[in-house]
């Protein structure tokens, strides 16, 4: 039935067909909007960000809205989203003042800690450069000056910049999580409005195996960072007490975002750090617990929380890492994997399929 005031067809007139779009379009509409996202791809983080955690969210938005049935989802949506910022408020409470005293001490212990680093590899206070002895001394205050002289030069302006450009992305994050979670299901319908027609079906039955991985990659990797965050606090802080244990736990933890190089790097953090503390005992507890966490991490946790359908191989990881950094910087950093993933399922949905004759 035609809409109030809409001009009605004609009975004899044929309906309106139109011929079915062929890939070849479609891929490069694909290739088009590669390119936009390239060049917009600073804008990009706090979409996804939120994003994912509303990906996460949802089925609990949608378990709460099963409970009180005869309510809005919208209400669900908003008591899920007070309940995310309630809990940020929280960590943020307790982690902020250790995480800037730690900060601080670090920017004040910086001269000692260059020293020291130049002390483990000339202990005789002199340095080999290019041929050239240089006294320790010297060259720790060389850099410090040419590192005052670089913040001076517009870095420090860059920096501040690039601070408030994160405080803000922070908040943009929050205002579109809100939209992601009340307004989740009209979003997830205009996009695939936006696909042909004689696409949806199949679009439907990839999805049904792409979500359900996605959504275990996304909460078994923040149960991964959680839990290496924590046992990283644990013994850092109460059973080693070493300087710094937040600010390096926090660091451990979310450099396990990054797949193959993060851990490498948290390695060699904590075992900088174990030279710090000058004793061997606690060098060799901290090297013990770090290859304790990392096999726990690989073996146990990991398997058991991100399951094998999201497995890539470690050489797949590394390029498709690589390549996310050279194209999208920080986002192709957290997007490789899960993008990785999906082409698999997608490419295992589709030439399970049976090809057509003729």
């Amino acid at each position: 039935m035609p809409y109030p005031g809409e001009a009605r067809a004609p009975v004899n007139e044929r309906p309106l067909t139109r011929r079915k779009i062929p890939g070849w379009p479609i891929a490069a509409a694909l290739a088009v909007l590669f390119l936009y996202f390239y060049y917009v791809r600073v804008v990009l983080l706090p979409f996804v960000l939120a994003g994912a955690l509303g990906f996460i969210l949802t089925p609990l938005v949608e378990k709460l809205h099963r409970v009180i049935a005869r309510g809005p989802r919208w209400l669900a949506a908003t008591a899920v989203y007070i309940l995310f910022l309630v809990a940020i408020a929280a960590l943020g409470y307790w982690l902020i003042p250790a995480l800037a005293e730690d900060v601080t001490e670090i920017a004040r212990e910086a001269p000692k800690t260059l020293q020291d680093v130049l002390g483990y590899i000339a202990p005789g206070g002199k340095l080999m450069i290019i041929g050239a002895p240089m006294n320790t001394d010297s060259l720790t205050q060389g850099i410090l000056e040419r590192a005052r002289a670089y913040l001076l030069s517009g870095a420090g302006l860059a920096l501040a910049s690039g601070a408030i450009a994160t405080i803000f992305g922070g908040f943009l994050t929050l205002v579109l999580l809100a939209y992601f979670l009340i307004s989740g299901p009209a979003v997830r319908r205009g996009l695939i409005w936006l696909v042909p027609p004689e696409y949806r079906d199949q679009l439907h039955q990839m999805t049904r195996g792409v979500t359900p991985m996605l959504r275990r990659y996304f909460v078994g990797l923040l149960i991964v960072v959680t839990y290496t965050t924590t046992m990283s606090l644990i013994f850092f802080g109460a059973i080693f007490r070493i300087s710094h244990a937040p600010f390096l736990s926090i660091l451990v933890g979310v450099l396990e975002l990054v797949p193959v190089f993060g851990p490498m790097l948290s390695m060699s953090l904590v075992i900088f750090a174990a030279f710090q503390e000058a004793t061997i005992g606690l060098t060799i507890g901290l090297i013990v617990f770090v290859v304790v966490l990392r096999l726990s991490i690989d073996q146990i946790v990991g398997p058991l929380v991100l399951g094998q359908a999201a497995y890539v191989h470690p050489i797949v990881v590394i390029f498709a890492f690589l390549t996310g950094a050279v194209f999208l910087g920080v986002l192709g950093l957290l997007l490789a994997v899960p993008v990785a993933a999906t082409i698999k399922i997608v490419l295992t949905h589709y030439y399970s399929e049976k090809p057509r004759s003729g």
